[in-house]
């Protein structure tokens, strides 16, 4: 089947409300390479790429509106389906974090001792641990001493949700999503993983779950988290840790300014490519 590929070239500061108007433009989901991906962007630039059939291409285009965002660049070329799974299984390889090893399903990999894997390819939801803010949430859940109880906010491809719930095996969880497509794409994963029965995915509001949880990571940006802090901060259990990313580091203080407020503890941050997880706990009882 023939899809086309539209590669937008925008400045970095402007990439993630770039991919948030494509997605509310009928993109099914968008890639985003940077200077930290394998198919790598210019300095100070990303690329943000979606796959469409070739009658919905002049559609998109006419509902998206960019033109605020500064300098952006449209590139548009005819692509195979079969060449862009070849791609993919070129760069996407099995990848270790903290205490975990993303494998995808055309690789074989043998797990050494206290490896625990995570099977999954790359997809149409965000997460995959190509991007260094998933890389630092794995990162960061490598160091969590317990849990039983945990919730992903913002779950996109399940990844960490998945990830708690391989590394704490009596544990249970949910993920949640505005995105219907990310959804359905944690419930598959979860399947794969032989982890379905205990990690709940679903778009209820994070208000509306009941109880608390010891563990809550949230991989989004920081104008959804800041406004989310007292939300968060009220939902995690008395000594539970909470794990966020999906921040620069330059735009890391007002985050961690919001959930000091919010009555949680910091603890020690991680960086790793320009980007920043930030770790708090709960007071204990």
């Amino acid at each position: 089947m023939r899809y086309v590929e539209l590669a937008f070239s925008v400045p970095a500061a402007a990439a993630e409300e770039c991919a948030a108007r494509l997605v509310d433009a009928g993109a099914a989901g968008v890639e985003e390479r940077d200077a930290t991906t394998y198919e790598r962007a210019p300095e100070g630039r990303v690329l943000l790429v979606v796959w469409l059939p070739p009658n919905e291409v002049a559609p998109l285009l006419e509902r998206l509106r960019i033109e605020d965002l500064g300098d952006v660049a449209v590139a548009e070329r005819e692509r195979d389906e079969d060449e862009w799974r070849d791609a993919w299984k070129r760069h996407f390889t099995a990848r270790r974090v903290g205490r975990f090893v993303i494998v995808p399903s055309w690789e074989r990999y043998a797990a050494a001792d206290g490896e625990i894997v995570l099977d999954l390819d790359p997809g149409r939801a965000f997460g995959t641990g190509g991007h260094a803010s998933t890389r630092l949430c794995l990162e960061a859940l490598s160091a969590v001493a317990r849990a039983e109880r945990f919730l992903d906010v913002g779950c996109g491809s399940g990844i960490l949700a998945i990830a708690a719930a391989r590394r704490f095996p009596n544990a249970r969880g949910a993920g949640v999503d505005v995105d219907p497509d990310a959804i359905d794409v944690s419930r598959e994963n979860a399947e794969r993983n032989g982890i379905a029965d205990r990690v709940r995915f679903s778009r209820a509001p994070v208000d509306s779950l009941d109880g608390t949880f010891d563990l809550m990571t949230a991989n989004i940006q920081p104008e959804i988290l800041i406004p989310m802090a007292p939300l968060l901060a009220a939902r995690l259990a008395p000594d539970g840790e909470l794990i966020l990313s999906g921040i620069l580091a330059e735009a890391a203080p007002p985050v961690d300014a919001a959930y000091r407020a919010a009555g949680l503890a910091p603890l020690a941050p991680l960086d790793g490519e320009g980007w920043r997880a930030l770790r708090f706990r709960a007071a204990p009882r």
